[in-house]
């Protein structure tokens, strides 16, 4: 069977590469593009070490470790290596960083790194944008195929709406994970119905008419998510004057929903893995182990396979996790999709059965839509705060698309300068705040390169900053540009697993500013600096 890859090059541009076995690989890169790296799926590696001379595997690439160094000095064998990489950014940036080495050293070798599917699928779809199917989509594809489809309650079609092969193996995964009682894990973007799903399986299952019980992982300040899923005890700390129950305990016998898994510090983690393999957990300041029976549901928008391999999410929890996965798919995947839940949106919001203009689902159709469901509603919300009661036009949404800085297609139109103008303001702001946030991070972190701890006063500064970072992130059409938004979004997860560092351990930390964060500081300057250029440009 070929081995889908990519072939990155130094000052060529990076090509996808069919190998039809691992031994062919250099007679397909050629004398003429090394120094290269050829980067597979992380679950090919082992067809490459299969094959013994001239492959030499490597261990996992610790995170504080650079690239350059473990894949330079072999000598005329091909190093193949699990990277570890959680994300297309940091697989660019030790690529690049390779090559450059490389070349400065007068190698010619080749190397082979792995990197996890959601990461090589997004790396290939940079390289050739039409010719990658959406992730999973060939094996969810297979596994629809061979389920039983089961009959669908009218509830639940009304709920997850769709009618994709996607669409509706989500309904098909709902109704068999409230048949049974593991720990259910849901992957998605942003807007794509995660906590839809999860409420699905709940009044689907027989857990129905107990508690269902939400805990947002990202939205409550890390000091008092302990409290809030464990509660506390009288004393346990200064606002701490009454005993509390913790919402794990609230849940009973129901479902506790923990939502955006993937921002949870390192030692929430153990704790939560503690709790789910004992089924027992602790209030804050108490000493008695409290029995706790809820079913566990998680979800996140984030690639947390990738940061479990990078270190960044305990392999563990995510195993102990991922018992039953289900993938809700975005928007864009789908126009046809698109147009269904639209329109079914429109007369849920209008409270009406008139429908949308074709026309208008044409331009709906038009828009990625990286913020799924929920930018389309707010975005048919408006349509119909604005012009409700009116006959609509494709005017009429291409003026919310305008005010609401949204690009619907190729052919938007004119639009009113004065609104314009306005969104090229808040595009400047925004850009200046993000701007203002890392260079702050810059600064207080600037120490650490000679040595220094992380000191309390330093550690409050980061985390306050991190939680800018974050609330600037949710406004990512005010970007405008997904290079910059990317950028500060590396910075932010960089902060993360710096904060999750030992504080008092000065070469690991000083490490970690020269091997990682100090070069993706620079480049979301960077990113951020060209884009106020090409916004004042705009004036």
């Amino acid at each position: 069977m070929p081995i889908q890859s990519l072939i990155f090059s130094h000052g060529v541009a990076p090509a996808a590469l069919e190998l039809d076995s691992p031994p062919s690989l250099r007679d397909f890169v050629g004398s003429d593009k090394t120094p290269a790296a050829i980067v597979v799926r992380f679950r090919d590696l082992a067809r490459f070490l299969a094959c013994g001379d001239p492959f030499k595997g490597l261990h996992r690439k610790h995170p504080a470790k650079p690239l350059a160094k473990l894949l330079l000095g072999h000598d005329g064998q091909i190093p193949v290596i699990d990277t570890g990489y959680g994300s297309m950014g940091r697989l660019k940036q030790g690529v690049d960083t390779y090559l450059d080495n490389a070349v400065g050293a007068g190698e010619r070798g080749i190397c082979v790194l792995g990197v996890d599917d959601d990461v090589f699928l997004d790396a290939r779809r940079a390289v050739d944008p039409e010719g990658v199917p959406a992730p999973d989509a060939a094996e969810e594809s297979r596994l629809f195929d061979l389920l039983e489809e089961l009959p669908v309650p009218e509830e639940l079609s009304q709920r997850f709406l769709g009618d994709s092969k996607d669409h509706r193996l989500v309904r098909q995964l709902v109704l068999r994970a409230a048949q049974v009682d593991t720990t259910v894990l849901i992957l998605g973007d942003t807007g794509t119905g995660k906590n839809v799903v999860a409420r699905a399986i709940h009044d689907l299952g027989n857990r129905r008419g107990k508690p269902f019980v939400t805990i947002n992982c990202a939205a409550i300040p890390s000091q008092l998510l302990e409290s809030e899923l464990f509660g506390h005890m009288p004393g346990a700390f200064t606002d701490a004057r009454s005993e509390k129950r913790g919402q794990w305990e609230i849940a009973g016998a129901g479902t506790l929903f923990l939502d955006e898994i993937g921002d949870l510090l390192p030692d929430h983690q153990a704790k939560i893995l503690h709790a789910l393999q004992e089924s027992r957990i602790r209030r804050v300041g108490g000493q008695r182990e409290i029995e706790v029976h809820a079913r566990i549901i998680a979800a996140t928008n984030r690639n947390v396979y990738g940061m479990a391999q990078s270190g960044r999410f305990r392999e563990d929890l995510y195993y102990r996790l991922r018992q039953f996965v289900i993938r809700t798919p975005d928007l864009q995947d789908d126009p046809e999709a698109l147009a269904l839940i639209a329109r079914s949106l429109w007369r849920r919001i209008t409270h009406t059965l008139d429908g949308l203009p074709q026309e208008i689902v044409d331009d709906l159709c038009a828009h990625r839509w990286p913020g799924n469901v929920r930018e389309l509603r707010s975005v048919l919300t408006s349509l119909e705060n604005f012009f409700g009661g009116k006959p609509l036009r494709r005017e009429h949404i291409r003026a919310v698309f305008q005010y609401c800085g949204v690009a619907a297609g190729n052919d938007s139109g004119p639009a009113e300068s004065d609104e314009i103008a306005t969104l090229r303001v808040d595009c400047l702001r925004q850009i200046y705040r993000a701007d203002e946030i890392v260079r702050a991070c810059e600064e207080a972190v600037k120490p650490l390169a000679e040595g220094a701890p992380i000191t309390r006063n330093v550690r409050s500064t980061l985390q306050r900053n991190r939680l800018e970072m974050r609330a600037a992130l949710r406004q990512r059409l005010r970007f405008g540009s997904q290079e910059a938004y990317q950028a500060v979004q590396q910075v932010e997860e960089d902060l993360e697993r710096l904060l999750a560092m030992p504080a008092d351990d000065a070469p690991a930390l000083a490490q970690y500013w020269h091997s990682t964060l100090e070069a993706n500081i620079r480049q979301a300057v960077s990113r951020l600096f060209e884009r106020q250029k090409e916004l004042m440009t705009e004036a």
